[in-house]
């Protein structure tokens, strides 16, 4: 497997990981998004897709391979940036294992970003 294809992987693992718990703690209330859970959970389709078909077109090199993957890398950023320094809330997205995704998804998000630089 190419070091691209695996980090890109485990960015998005940690990116769907991340979704898995905002479901939980509810992020639309936090965030203030419409919908409640129904519209997050449509929010979400095309975002997953997307994310797989990233992994195809990294395997075949291609353009919208290379666009995928810039936006999943600064998509690893986005629960950083959002839940540490915009949007503190105290209780939220604090845990010890939260934290580990967060902080886990900035660190591939910038490497997914430094890696497809000399791939595409």
């Amino acid at each position: 497997m190419k070091p691209l294809m695996l980090i890109y992987i485990i960015n998005a693992s940690l990116l769907l990981l991340h979704e898995i718990e905002s479901a939980y703690i509810k992020e639309w209330e936090i965030l203030k998004l419409p919908g409640k859970i129904t519209g997050f959970l449509l929010m979400h389709i095309p975002i997953i897709m997307v994310l797989f078909l990233g992994a195809i077109e990294i395997g075949k090199q291609t353009m919208p391979g290379a666009i995928i993957t810039m936006i999943a890398g600064v998509g690893g950023l986005i629960p950083f940036i959002v839940h540490k320094i915009i949007v503190k809330k105290k209780g939220y997205f604090d845990s010890k294992i939260s934290n580990c995704i967060i902080y886990l998804n900035a660190l591939t998000g910038i490497t997914t970003l430094v890696v497809a630089a000399s791939y595409f």
